[in-house]
């Protein structure tokens, strides 16, 4: 009781109360005490079948406060009983025998007409009362309201009967029939009272406790009803009493001062009402206004709005709901239809939770189900609502919104497929894959990345990326973390770099990393791709070193092509040296001076000198070894190259002109190589001109500055240049323009290569005129630099 609101503290003392004075009149009537029976008025006790019918009515009272509704009805029945029989005999003329039940002896003394019978206050106060507590134990609203308003009669019925008490003339006949005694009078109050504060949320006691105009209205009229009416009567009393005006002229004041009184209250009241009425007009208005914006904002964002009344199980929508919904208007009206349209499973889940919420009393519940169209399709709810509890604890109604999120569950299904082939697609990727915050720590780590280091996933979230670098370049990966952190850039982004790598063991090795940013609210996340290029670098390695072995075989291949021309040109030398030789012992022999002889010495030795350098260019061109870049002159590099291709083909007559550009004067690159390229330029140019007429076959070798601090070395020949079909795969293995399938397929091949290696570029087109033209570039040097 402790925690029992202040309303129905006070209905519980109220009934309480009564229920005792209903006993102490009773026993008055037991010890043949009328003065303790009328409490003091011994004229006019409450007779013993109206003191029962109040004991059970404060009973029944005390009861329902109590929660005890079953016993309550049966303990009102009583009074119902009490006034029903009195109204019978009242109403028919008749006497059926219950006046007189009890203590017959004690009130034959009294002289009424119908001595124990209840009178007409008590009798209409037992009827309101008993229905007002039946209406109000059914648990439905409408009914408490109307309890309230039948109690609210019987409140008005007691109060009335006491003002007759105190102001009625005992010879006046109808005073006489409504007059009841004190202690009926206090009780019919006291339980009328308990019933209004025992319902204080319902009737005039919520009107009156309001702040709304209304409330106040009735806070000012209420009083004035009541006490404007009783100044004129108490005015004639005093002035009767004191002889001071005639019994006609002070009714004839009472007269006036009521309809004085009437007319000032009517006056006040319709002011009131009228000022009040503009303000509930108003104040309607905005609630119009509200309520057409609030609609509008629901069906903007396509809200549906319901009501569930439990007991009738009728269903309320918001206009649009159902057909937004793909429904027909109606089809949801009661929550049997709802539970019909919606997928069983859900349907079982969302009573569950109804019966959840009303065990734990929340104020709230949510919800998500599926309704299912008509045409097979699916829609699907969610939502939340409030539920309403009765003083019992019993659910009456809910009042929620729903939402149809078909739509969205579809984008949400189709990004968990995307999420999860995009899984599925970075677990047979065989780079590894780590996904770094904005400050550098580690919050992805593929099976991939598990492989490459040797570390779980759960070693290494949320710890520094640095872990995976090789133990000397953390310190620098920390650096380019904090620059990161600062500037929220990553260099270079989407293209390969080069770091080392350490795995858990200790175990360093080489890698390539790819990095990408992807930034959302406000935040930075780096992808960053490792790929273990140990076996990559071996790989390169072995080809440099076939590469070099091929160009190696590629020389001594052409200097074997050339061997019959270099052959007959170290003959002449050779053949001048052994004459010159002859001639000096002829000399010698013939006792000649020494001058003639030294002279022919001279000469051979000459000739000597001159095959050396063919023997030399030869070692030189063949030779393989390690690449040795430096600095070179462009003339000699092609001049050399020249002279090596040339030597021993006097025989046919094919001119080379020189075109070297003053300009372009050095190149930095390995000579052996420009060389080969050149020679092997020259050998298909020269091959290609012995088709032509002598005074047609020349070749034209120039040389030119270019942007890029490039030197370009132009070869073009007058030949008949390169059939279309070989042009397009000029520079792919096993490609020749020798006719006849001469050549081995793999010079252009490997001088592409050669010039790509110096970062320059080979090309070849044919000549408008006839021939072909063939240019490369390589790296330009000042003139003056070493």
């Amino acid at each position: 009781m402790g925690e029992w609101p202040i309303g129905r503290k006070l209905a519980t003392g109220f009934a309480a109360l009564a229920c005792v004075c209903s006993l102490v009149a009773l026993f008055g009537w037991v010890i043949g005490s009328r003065e303790l029976s009328g409490f003091g008025i011994a004229s006019r006790p409450p007779w013993p079948l109206t003191g029962i019918g109040y004991l059970t009515l404060s009973l029944g009272f005390l009861a329902a406060i109590l929660g005890k509704l079953k016993e309550a009805r049966l303990l009102w029945g009583a009074p119902l009983l009490i006034a029903t029989a009195s109204l019978v005999q009242n109403g028919f003329g008749i006497d059926i025998g219950t006046d007189q039940l009890l203590f017959r002896e004690s009130i034959q003394g009294f002289p009424f007409a119908h001595p124990g019978r209840p009178g007409a206050t008590p009798t209409t106060i037992f009827l309101l009362l008993g229905i007002a507590g039946y209406a109000s134990s059914s648990g439905r609203w409408q009914h408490d309201a109307v309890a309230s308003l039948i109690a609210s009669c019987a409140l008005g019925v007691a109060m009335a009967s006491a003002m007759l008490i105190v102001f009625a003339a005992p010879d006046d006949p109808v005073a006489r029939l409504y007059t009841i005694s004190v202690p009926s009078a206090l009780i019919g109050t006291l339980l009328t009272l308990a019933y209004v504060f025992w319902h204080s949320s319902f009737g005039w006691v919520r009107l009156l406790s309001s702040d709304r105009p209304r409330g106040r209205l009735l806070q000012l009229l209420l009083p004035a009803v009541l006490i404007f009416p009783v100044l004129p009567s108490l005015a004639e009393t005093f002035m009767q009493s004191a002889n001071l005006l005639s019994p006609l002229s002070a009714k004839l004041l009472v007269v006036l001062g009521n309809i004085l009184a009437v007319g000032l209250i009517t006056y006040w009241a319709i002011t009131r009402v009228a000022k009040e009425q503009k303000a509930l007009l108003g104040t309607m208005e905005a609630l119009r206004i509200s309520e057409e914006r609030l609609a509008t904002a629901t069906s903007a964002h396509e809200l549906g709005v319901f009501e569930w009344d439990v007991a009738t199980g009728r269903l309320e929508w918001s206009p649009g709901t159902e057909q937004r919904l793909g429904l027909v208007a109606g089809s949801l009206s009661t929550f049997d239809s709802w539970r019909a349209q919606i997928e069983p499973q859900d349907a079982q889940r969302i009573i569950d939770t109804i019966a959840r919420t009303v065990a734990e009393h929340a104020d709230t519940f949510s919800f998500r189900y599926r309704f299912l169209q008509a045409n097979g399709n699916v829609r699907a709810v969610e939502g939340s609502s409030r539920a309403f509890y009765d003083k019992e604890g019993n659910l009456i109604r809910t009042v929620g919104v729903i939402l149809d999120v078909t739509e969205r569950d579809e984008r949400e299904a189709e990004l968990r497929a995307r999420a999860a082939q995009l899984r599925s697609i970075l677990e047979t990727v065989p780079d590894a894959m780590v996904v770094i915050d904005e400050d550098g720590n580690i919050r992805q780590f593929s099976a991939a990345a598990e492989a490459l280091w040797g570390y779980r996933a759960e070693d290494v979230l949320g710890r520094r990326l640095t872990l995976l670098a090789a133990a000397d370049e953390r310190e620098a990966a920390e650096a380019g973390l904090r620059q990161f952190a600062r500037t929220r850039e990553t260099s270079p982004v989407g293209r390969p770099a080069p770091v080392t790598g350490e795995t858990a063991d200790g175990r360093r090795f080489p890698m390539e990393i790819r990095t990408s940013l992807a930034r959302f609210d406000g935040k930075t996340l780096v992808t960053i791709f490792f790929r273990d290029i140990s076996e990559r670098l071996a790989t390169e390695e072995r080809l440099s070193d076939l590469s070099t072995e091929l160009a190696h075989v590629s020389r001594q291949s052409a200097m074997s092509e050339l061997a019959a021309d270099i052959a007959h040109e170290l003959n002449q030398p050779l053949s001048a040296t052994a004459n010159f030789l002859a001639a000096a012992r002829m000399l010698i022999n013939n006792g000649e001076g020494g001058e003639r002889v030294a002279e022919m010495l001279q000469h051979g030795a000459d000739q000597t000198q001159r095959a050396g350098q063919i023997i030399r260019r030869l070692r030189d061109f063949t030779q393989g070894g390690d690449v040795e870049m430096r600095i070179e002159s462009v003339e000699r590099t092609i001049r050399d190259a020249v002279e090596l291709v040339l030597v021993g083909t006097s025989q046919f007559h094919i001119r080379v002109d020189f075109d070297l550009d003053s300009a372009a004067q050095q190149i930095y690159a390995d000579r052996i190589q420009v060389q080969q390229v050149l020679v092997n330029l020259l050998r298909n140019a020269n091959d290609a001109l012995r088709t032509l007429p002598k005074g047609e076959r020349q070749i034209t070798i120039a040389s030119r500055k270019v942007e890029d601090d490039m030197v370009e070395i132009e070869v073009s020949d007058t030949g008949p240049g390169i059939p279309d079909s070989i042009l397009e795969q000029l520079f792919s293995r096993f490609t020749t323009t020798k006719s006849g399938g001469g050549g081995m397929g793999i010079g252009l091949s490997i001088s592409k290569r050669i010039i790509e290696s110096h970062g320059g570029a080979l090309t070849a087109e044919n000549r408008p005129g006839g021939g072909a033209t063939f240019r490369f570039t390589l790296p330009a040097v000042e003139e003056g630099v070493e």
